[in-house]
């Protein structure tokens, strides 16, 4: 399955890259908003941008502007990216509630950049207002309504981001009015970015969040279905690099990296999967065979005593199988976005060493290079005859996921 999503630049007054605004596109094709729920809008665009798609690539080292439903902040889904990476935008139509002045205020308590979008002032948006950092202004609106909202933000101090700019005239216009940065058509229209991703299956994803919506859940039962999809896993370590932890933790096992991340966030970002409607299962067999590389790693790291005490690192280097399909390029650079242990890495890139060893033997006695089982056979001293008897044990456990 393809994930997509758009950028547009902002700039500031010198024509330097601030931030990108990142929108919803349902395809590679439409270039424009379709319509469809803001809060599936905005979860997909949340989705893509950091499970789909490689955040650091989309912004480099700015900031993204998102759009955000008042359901979404009441639930305080901005709170689970950090707030160097995001700048949260609020319509200005969203019903004012206390709830939600609640929210607003405690993103900006945390250190969040609030941007108040299409807005015009109104008194009865003063809260809102006055816990504002950036005021973005339609250029599309009537001119007194620009200059009234543009007076209102010179007087009480606040940030102005001039949109929908389309000439030249209307740039210099924005800067004579004191905006500070500008977006439009003027300097760029939106970017579609595309990237092709497996998704987690429907019922996988259906099971997990029923354990997440649980008061106390098993921790262990969340593993055992995350364990089981190799989309989930992937989404989880990419989160885990490029919202929160960086390079500095390395992942061995999938229980390691629910630990970093924690129940609270991890019900969120559950939350915000489920609101995608995924419902491609074009990718079941994908699934399956991953699983059966996962676990035969695990047991194939069990007969070999130097690698039986990290069995559940071979069994995540198992369940990363699919992405060794793309080629070596395409493979480090997705390597590069998961906090993996480099032990995993060097497995998954054939470089050398016990991890390497065991990925080559199990891919190879599931494709039937027995040229190649022979070699690792005869290196780790290994019984062909028990490898052969978990191979078939694991093929019918992969086979027993309930996948559909």
């Amino acid at each position: 399955m393809d994930v997509y999503m758009a950028r547009q630049p902002i700039f500031d007054t010198e024509n330097h890259v601030y931030g990108y605004e990142l929108l919803y596109r349902s395809n590679g094709k439409q270039n424009s908003y379709n319509g469809v729920n803001g809060d599936e809008s905005t979860a997909d665009v949340v989705t893509n941008a950091f499970f789909g798609l490689n955040i650091n690539d989309i912004i480099g080292g700015s900031k993204a502007f998102i759009n955000f439903t008042s359901n979404l902040l009441k639930r305080g889904v901005p709170k689970m990216i950090s707030p160097d990476l995001v700048v949260v935008e609020v319509l200005e139509n969203l019903m004012m509630d206390d709830q939600l002045l609640g929210a607003c205020q405690e993103l900006k308590e945390r250190g969040y950049t609030l941007a108040l979008d299409d807005f015009e002032y109104d008194n009865s948006y003063s809260e809102l207002f006055e816990l504002g950092d950036i005021v973005k202004i339609d250029f599309r609106t009537p001119q007194k309504s620009i200059e009234e909202t543009a007076y209102i933000c010179r007087y009480c101090n606040k940030l102005m981001l001039a949109e929908k700019i389309e000439s030249q005239e209307e740039f210099e216009y924005a800067k004579r009015l004191g905006c500070s940065f500008m977006q439009g058509y003027f300097f760029a229209k939106p970017t579609i970015m595309s990237k092709s991703s497996v998704t987690p299956l429907p019922l996988n994803l259906m099971r997990v969040m029923q354990l997440v919506s649980q008061p106390e859940p098993e921790f262990s039962d969340i593993v055992d279905v995350i364990s089981c999809d190799t989309a989930m896993t992937q989404r989880l370590l990419r989160l885990i690099n490029s919202v929160y932890f960086g390079v500095r933790n390395r992942v061995s096992s999938i229980s390691q990296a629910l630990v970093i991340l924690g129940l609270d966030y991890l019900r969120e970002w559950i939350y915000l999967m489920g609101m995608q409607r995924i419902t491609h299962i074009d990718n079941v067999e994908v699934m399956r065979i991953s699983c059966l590389l996962a676990k035969f790693c695990r047991e194939l790291a069990l007969m070999i005593p130097e690698a039986a005490p990290d069995a559940d690192s071979f069994y995540l280097m198992g369940l990363l199988s699919m992405v060794t399909y793309g080629g070596e390029r395409a493979l480090k650079q997705t390597l590069d976005e998961f906090p993996l242990t480099q032990e995993i890495k060097n497995g998954l890139m054939g470089n050398g060493g016990i991890y390497s060893d065991v990925f080559e033997l199990a891919y190879s006695y599931e494709k039937g290079d027995w040229e190649t089982v022979d070699k690792y056979v005869e290196k780790y001293h290994l019984d062909s005859s028990k490898i052969s008897e978990e191979f078939v044990h694991c093929v019918k456990e992969a086979e027993n996921i309930r996948m559909m």
